[in-house]
């Protein structure tokens, strides 16, 4: 009852803890709502299908996906014969997929997932909206949504693996893609993984029968468990998407203790008295900790009940621009999740209690004697708890960065991260000791007048003040210096690397098109490459690797990739194509600089692998004109290729960093609201010995600007050490020295938008009291 009295009537004093809070909760339910919204779902074009058989897996690849091999000609003719005695099965219908897209056209993530074969359309419903089915090659019934305007008897340019080819149009469909005869599009795709099945009848029961038909030649699914035949291209964009979300639910947290404990802690300093009250009135240390807890609980509780709403409604305004930004597949839709929004409440109030211990436990060691000073005079800047846990965070932190050139390179990035957030707790509670010194040193040349001695006395009678003040500036002026001098070095070093592997040429690119295709390659005179995946038996393991055909080489592993399969120079490497047929090959070189892990001949390749795209060619004469490509310099390919790589990258760091700026925001107002609020006698006193009001205006903001500089040394500070420890992990990866890139302007300016939120916070309550304008 306590509680509730005290936050019903002081609501006011814990706004920002609320305000933190609530935007804590929402950016939780709102990430949370869009993650799990980004689950795999089965593939539309099979919603007529309840029954699927998928390939046998043969292990996972460095995505943890599973490794699905495809099935032969004669396998696909044997599983079909096992399946059709079933009565309840009513076709059998395997479905190749390849690439195509039209002519002029931009792709858009989805081209080389576009091709289908024309009874697959059965497995979505889809049914003939004019004209007839194809018949033969070169023939194609196209999706209504593709290309308006076009119908039965026109005709459509594409581009294929193959190249620019005519098709005629002989009828339209109301699903998406182009659907050609059956035989084409099982020869132009790279293997069958999946087969559809019609039914009448229970779907789990006919799985059943199914699975005892088939035996170990494929998985059968049902239900939801057909999500697993989501394309492995559009699981990728989700894991893109999926990092993003993570990192904002794990800042948003971060964040939100920070602030929940930086206000914290300052209220149970100004309410010493009161709390010391209390213990005069028979209060036992714990009865004081419940109460903080208490005040904390029920303020979590309001803004979670506020936030967690909030995210909700704003999860599907966001889910537009993350299709927009690559974030998420074509399609995507933000759908009510109640566990995000339950969730969501619930890791707010979580949060706000683990930021509030410290300060409960404070506040329970107030004496009653407390409740009988006058002065508001600091005893102490730093308590044992603040000097073992700065420590701890300190050697933790130090210990990270200097273990972080040993780790695995998927390791590296989330090591810094969490070494730079222990370094910056320990910036935190260890800012009082530098807090002293800092401020005789920033305020002696003005010790002389009246406003610098003010200004520099109270700060030093008040360092708890500064470092509640300074913390939020130090949290974001130092994830801004880590974040972008970590992106800025690592572009920096990985342009230097590229650049270096890119000789002075011109090169034929794609342009608009996810590859070239062979009519395209084979008119150009120069050199390239032919990427596949081949599945290699090493003993009784089974390995994916990435291959790629090279006109004229021999058969070359890389080193690694020899170690990998215990292979040498002589010995076979038993290898299953795209196509899913098997060869026995010659290991006929090891080459340190081999262009894949496996490089094989280019007509090996594109026998097993006839969807199989080129990324691009380098050329040795004159470029001729090949439809889907375009001329330009082997280095602004390159630096294209980085740029676009530095778009996302770049969007994910100003997310976060806006992110910890509103957080920055919140504390560093709440903080000094709450601090300049209680200070009103001593600025009353400053009346009565003759201040005038901007002169108590002009101590107040040189306080703030004070913290704000204190704040954004230190962030600054661990901002740059950190980044020597992701610097060296760069240098021990690449096996050369890197320059350390620091890009000042963004410090700068979160550190002056700081410090303009902090003389704002200062003076509205200053201007708010009518008695120091008489």
């Amino acid at each position: 009852m306590m509680a509730w009295a005290i936050v019903r009537h002081r609501f006011a004093s814990f706004a920002g803890t609320f305000v933190a809070i609530a935007l804590g909760v929402a950016v939780v339910a709102c990430s949370v709502t869009l993650y799990l919204s980004s689950r795999p779902q089965p593939p539309e074009r099979y919603d007529a299908s309840p029954v699927m058989v998928q390939a046998p897996s043969v292990g996972t690849n460095d995505f943890s996906e599973s490794e699905i091999r495809s099935w032969t000609t004669s396998e696909l003719t044997d599983l079909a014969t096992k399946l059709r005695p079933e009565p309840r099965i009513t076709n059998v219908i395997p479905d190749p997929v390849f690439y195509v897209q039209e002519l002029g056209t931009e792709d858009m993530g989805t081209a080389q997932l576009d091709g289908h074969s024309w009874s697959s359309a059965a497995l979505g419903g889809y049914r003939l909206t004019a004209g007839r089915a194809p018949e033969k090659r070169g023939e194609v019934v196209i999706g209504t949504s593709l290309r308006k305007g076009t119908g039965a008897g026109g005709s459509i340019e594409v581009l294929t693996a193959v190249g620019p080819e005519t098709w005629t149009v002989t009828g339209t469909t109301d699903g998406g893609g182009y659907y050609v005869t059956d035989s084409d599009a099982l020869a132009r795709s790279s293997g069958v993984r999946v087969i559809g099945l019609t039914v009448t009848g229970d779907p789990e029961r006919i799985a059943d029968s199914a699975r005892a038909l088939i035996g170990t030649s494929g998985t059968v699914l049902t239900g939801p468990d057909r999500a697993a035949l989501e394309p492995a291209k559009v699981t990728r964009i989700r894991w893109i998407g999926a990092q993003l979300l993570i990192a904002m639910v794990v800042l948003g947290a971060f964040a939100t203790v920070f602030v929940v404990a930086s206000t914290c802690a300052l209220t149970a300093s100004q309410r010493r008295r009161e709390l010391g009250l209390l213990r005069a009135a028979g209060a036992t240390p714990a009865q004081v900790r419940r109460l903080m807890y208490a005040e904390t609980a029920l303020i979590a509780l309001l803004a979670g009940l506020v936030g967690a709403p909030l995210g909700a409604v704003l999860a599907p305004l966001v889910a537009g621009p993350m299709v927009s930004f690559g974030l998420e597949p074509p399609g995507y839709e933000a759908t009510w999740q109640p566990a995000a929004v339950g969730g969501a409440v619930l890791l707010g109030l979580v949060v706000a209690l683990a930021g509030v211990a410290v300060a409960a436990r404070r506040a329970s060691k107030v004496p009653p004697l407390a409740a009988l000073r006058e002065a508001a005079a600091e005893t102490r800047s730093m308590t044992p708890s603040r000097w073992v846990f700065g420590l701890l965070s300190l050697a933790a932190g130090a210990g990270l960065l200097a273990a972080m050139p040993t780790m695995a390179t998927e390791s590296k990035t989330t090591a810094g991260m969490g070494a730079a957030m222990l370094l910056l707790t320990t910036a935190a509670l260890l800012a009082p000791v530098v807090i002293g010194p800092l401020v005789r040193l920033a305020t002696g040349p003005w010790r002389g007048s009246a406003t610098g001695m003010l200004v520099r006395e109270g700060t030093l009678t008040g360092v708890r003040r500064v470092a509640s003040t300074a913390a939020p500036v130090l949290v974001t002026v130092g994830m801004t210096v880590l974040l972008t001098g970590m992106v800025a070095t690592i572009d920096e070093a990985a342009g230097i690397d590229e650049a270096a592997d890119i000789p002075a040429a011109t090169v034929l690119a794609p342009d608009g098109t996810p590859g070239l295709g062979e009519t395209a390659v084979s008119a150009q005179t120069g050199t390239s490459r032919l990427d596949t995946r081949v599945l290699v038996t090493h003993g009784s393991a089974v390995t994916g690797e990435d291959a790629t055909g090279v006109a004229g080489a021999p058969v070359t592993l890389s080193p690694e990739a020899a170690k990998e399969l215990g292979a040498s120079i002589g010995s076979a490497i038993n290898l299953r194509w795209a196509d899913g047929t098997v060869a026995s090959l010659p290991v006929e070189k090891i080459d340190v600089n081999a262009a894949a892990p496996v490089v094989l001949p280019r007509d090996l390749v594109r026998r097993h692998d006839p969807d199989a795209l080129t990324a691009l060619v380098v050329l040795k004469g004159d470029p001729q004109p090949a439809a889907g490509g375009r001329v330009l310099s082997a280095r602004d390919y390159a630096r294209e290729q980085v740029d676009e790589e530095g778009d996302l990258v770049d969007l994910f760091l100003w997310v976060l960093i806006g992110l910890t700026a509103g957080y920055t925001a919140i504390a560093v107002a709440s903080t000094l609201l709450m601090a300049t609020a209680a200070r009103g006698p001593e600025f009353r006193a400053l009346r009565l010995a003759g201040a005038g009001l901007g002169q108590v205006l002009r101590v107040t903001t040189a306080e703030a600007l004070l913290a704000a500089v204190v704040g954004a040394l230190l962030g600054g500070a661990v901002g740059v050490f950190s980044l020597t420890g992701v610097r060296a992990a760069v240098e021990d990866e690449m096996g050369r020295e890197v320059a350390l890139i620091i890009p000042w302007a963004a410090g700068i300016g979160v550190a002056i938008l700081c410090a303009v939120l902090a003389v704002a916070a200062t003076a509205v309550p200053v201007l708010r009291r009518t008695e120091l304008a008489r």
